[in-house]
């Protein structure tokens, strides 16, 4: 179907909360995992992320070091 070969956000975003629910993957491996599948570039990733998206992979990325936190220390809960 068309419908399944057009990724948008919505879609996207599904998609990824989707497997990270259903496998345990984290949402940066979950995200890459479905540009990897589909054969996009990812470039077009900053296209498809969400908001709410984008603010778990930031802080997935900073809790694993990966970029250093804006925001400050968190306690953990």
């Amino acid at each position: 179907m068309l419908e399944d070969k057009i990724m948008t956000k919505k879609r996207f975003s599904t998609r990824v909360e989707t497997m990270v629910r259903d496998t345990g993957m984290s949402y940066i491996d979950a995200s890459t995992h479905i540009i990897e599948e589909r054969g996009m570039d990812y470039t077009n990733m900053s296209k498809l992320l969400s908001d709410s998206l984008k603010d778990k992979i930031e802080v997935e990325a900073s809790n694993l070091n990966l970029i250093r936190s804006i925001k400050g220390n968190t306690l953990p809960l």
